[in-house]
């Protein structure tokens, strides 16, 4: 059997898709919108697609009808995020958190806190008292995200805007507090105010706007007994709207975030009716909001700046803007943005080119047909069902590989031909994997379990009966059909777009996920871990001629993964780079020496730096985060690429410190197996066990440099080492349990 053929067949298609032309598409970046005038901003917290929907809010539905549409991403980290980190992220265009104190206080000049008039405040923080909205905090959220793993600066938009002459304001007031007097400050706590920092400067000042409790009015039926005045609001919007120069207008319908929060302490009928009244209310100002933009000139941005799924409402009206979906750099996917998004588009609208250190990237518009808003809250359906679907399927293969293990222990109590079939077994325990990838096709899977369990055993069975025929027939063979459809089935996806990857098990949920496109870290522990064991296997199984189809296989794997118009995977091919090379350099029976291991290393980094060059060469709109660091090696912001892997141990450890004492006592375990081998004649100069089994050798060095890389570089920290198990396993398990007559080379 030639080997080398099929697999430099990959190696050339691979290429080809670097090589070849992006495909014209309809995509039309906003910046071929603007300059705007104005641009109206509304928050609508917490609403979602599918709320919006049900609750018919007619005002809302007209301005969707005539704007482009997406889904809001208000992940940040591992989580959901904080009405004020969220509307931080908004104002720094890069993800930020909230400092966990105070975090809603923002005053007008003529308020109080503690009895202390605002202005006295600022004197004693700011060495000066400016005139408008002043964010208390604004010390504390600078601070606290110069150490988060992002390293957004709070208050870029504002500055950005004022320095291209740009008003600014906000109009917000979400405190929420029962039982004081109107006319006094708020109790601790109940200040809800962080709507400010959206626009505020890195001084925490916001120009012009309200946020103070004169925008409410008491109502007994409402939430905390008080809701916002339309008359007052209306008021206020119409002196900061109507301005001779551009300006930038944020309104958040606060009482959204009054009724959410009230929702604890009334029963869940209650709590459904106060919700739908402030739907509604939302909708009215949302309508006579609209009464005062001129769509010829200005823009409209209605957006949820949380969502309790993670997932909230993105709309934007803009002249030349009909329809269609938004889309970022950031999501490269058609129907996403992300909250770090909104800020550089803002810019980008005003005619202001956002700076390359904001994290997020500026909104596309892409061409859409059918029914949009459907699709969108049926891509919500799926990463629903995919998120609560995610622990049961991964304790289920959890207890099949413990099981099979087991089986493996026990298996010279198999009756006669038993191996054959465990063999198969493992085997088709490998055909699990491309099964949940292949669930996407098929949508009766969203909501019905039978449905899915069916397609993944379905796989599962025919990759184990296949595998195993081939197995009995050409021992060793089987164990190559497994792994190849799993490399073969990811490689596929990425190639064409990676639909596979969305909203299954083991790719991404467009709810919770850090990535819209491309590999996920899931996805790259289960593709790299194939692709490194079907290189082992095919050396193992044809022998030396086999060793630079393999190579080739490597190879094609890291720009699959690498490439950014494909995987486009930082920690992907940092760990692969290295793993890989060791790997190959095993499997030609030479031993890797310290200097081999900085060369790995700075082969990874070369790699890293290539793709990423590669995706700053490419149009804006088709960017994505490798282009970053691209930009960064360009322009010799060497310490902001040294941050990028910094912020990356930090997502994956918790803290710097933390990853510092991993990285430590793993280095601390690696010396002290190191030791052992070389004491009892596993390795060094008089070791013979290695050249022995070269293949086990450079199977087992090469997963754990894979896994401890991955580990710390991916930021799903032991999820992507656990991952890799679910490959790892099975072939090991058809390892010990080769026919003692061995295969044919």
């Amino acid at each position: 059997m030639k080997v080398r053929r099929p697999l430099s067949a990959v190696l050339a298609l691979t290429l080809a898709v670097v090589l070849a032309p992006a495909p014209a598409g309809t995509v039309e970046p906003i910046e071929d919108v603007g300059p705007i005038r104005r641009i109206l901003v509304v928050t609508l917290p917490g609403v979602t697609w599918s709320e919006m929907r049900s609750a018919h809010l007619p005002h809302t539905e007209n301005l969707v009808r005539e704007a482009a549409v997406g889904v809001m991403s208000t992940q940040i980290g591992r989580g959901p995020a904080s009405t004020p980190a969220a509307y931080l992220t908004l104002g720094a265009g890069t993800r930020s958190v909230d400092a966990g104190v105070d975090t809603g206080i923002a005053l007008n000049p003529d308020e109080l806190h503690g009895g202390v008039p605002a202005a006295d405040i600022l004197m004693r923080r700011l060495g000066r008292a400016p005139e408008g909205i002043a964010y208390l905090p604004v010390g504390a959220a600078l601070d606290v995200n110069s150490r988060s793993p992002y390293g957004g600066v709070p208050g870029t938009l504002g500055d950005l805007l004022d320095g291209a002459g740009v008003e600014r304001a906000v109009i917000a007031n979400a405190d929420a507090a029962e039982g004081f007097a109107s006319d006094e400050p708020p109790p601790d706590g109940a200040y809800s105010r962080s709507a400010a920092t959206f626009l505020m400067g890195t001084d925490g000042i916001v120009p012009h706007g309200d946020v103070g409790r004169g925008l409410l009015l008491e109502d007994p039926d409402a939430p905390f007994g008080r809701r916002f005045s339309p008359e007052v609001v209306l008021a206020t919007f119409e002196s900061v709207w109507d301005v001779e120069g551009p300006a930038v207008v944020v309104v958040e319908a606060s009482d959204l975030s009054r009724a959410a929060g009230y929702a604890r302490r009334s029963t869940p009928d209650q709590a459904r009716a106060l919700r739908e009244q402030a739907l509604r209310d939302a909708d009215g100002l949302l309508g006579d909001l609209l009464d005062h933009v001129d769509p010829a000139s200005d823009a409209v941005l209605v957006l949820s700046p949380v969502a309790r799924s993670g997932a909230g409402m993105a709309v934007l009206r803009a002249p030349s803007v009909d329809g269609g979906l938004l889309r970022s750099a950031t999501t490269r996917r058609d129907g996403y943005v992300h909250l770090a998004d909104v800020a550089p588009s803002i810019l980008t609208l005003m005619g202001v080119e956002p700076p390359t250190a904001m994290e997020g990237r500026s909104f596309d518009v892409a061409g859409a047909e059918g029914n949009r808003v459907t699709t969108l809250i049926d891509q919500g359906e799926a990463a629903r069902a995919r998120d609560e679907r995610l622990p049961t399927v991964v304790q289920v293969i959890i207890a099949f590989l413990a099981l099979l293990v087991l089986a493996v222990v026990q298996r010279d109590r198999l009756p006669r031909g038993g191996a054959s079939v465990l063999r198969a077994v493992a085997i088709g325990a490998l055909g699990i994997v491309p099964g949940t990838f292949l669930t996407a096709l098929f949508p009766a899977t969203v909501d019905s379990a039978v449905a899915y369990v069916s397609v993944v055993v379905t796989t599962a069975v025919v990759v184990g009966v296949v595998g195993g025929f081939l197995d009995h027939r050409r021992p060793g063979v089987g164990v190559l059909f497994g792994l190849g459809v799993v490399v073969t089935v990811i490689g596929i996806d990425l190639v064409l777009g990676a639909h596979l990857q969305v909203n299954t098990v083991f790719g991404y949920s467009t709810a919770v996920a850090g990535r819209f496109a491309g590999l996920g870290n899931l996805a790259f522990a289960l593709f790299s871990a194939a692709g490194l064991a079907l290189a082992v296997s095919l050396v193992d199984r044809y022998g030396e001629r086999a060793l630079p189809g393999a190579i080739g296989l490597l190879a094609a794997v890291v720009l699959l993964d690498g490439l950014p118009m494909l995987g486009a995977d930082v920690g992907g091919v940092a760990s692969m780079v290295p793993a890989f090379a060791v790997t190959a350099m095993l499997l030609g029976g030479r031993r890797p020496s310290g200097r081999h291991v900085v060369a790995f290393a700075a082969a990874a980094l070369v790699a890293v730096a290539v793709f990423g060059l590669l995706d700053a060469s490419r149009p804006a709109s088709s960017q994505t985060h490798l282009a970053r660091l691209g930009e960064h090696l360009v322009h010799g912001r060497f310490d902001a690429v040294r941050d990028t892997f910094v912020r990356r141990l930090q997502a994956s450890f918790g803290s710097s410190q933390s990853a510092i004492w991993v990285i430590a006592l793993g280095a601390i375990a690696v010396a002290g197996i190191h030791a052992v081998a070389h004491a009892r004649g596993w390795i060094g100069p008089r070791a013979t066990r290695w050249s022995r089994d070269r293949f086990a050798t450079a199977l087992a060095v090469g997963a754990a440099v894979l896994a401890g890389l991955g580990l710390v570089v991916n930021d799903s920290s032991i999820a992507v080492p656990a991952t890799m198990l679910i490959v790892f396993v099975p072939v090991l398990v058809l390892r010990q349990t080769t026919p003692d007559e061995g295969a044919a080379r």
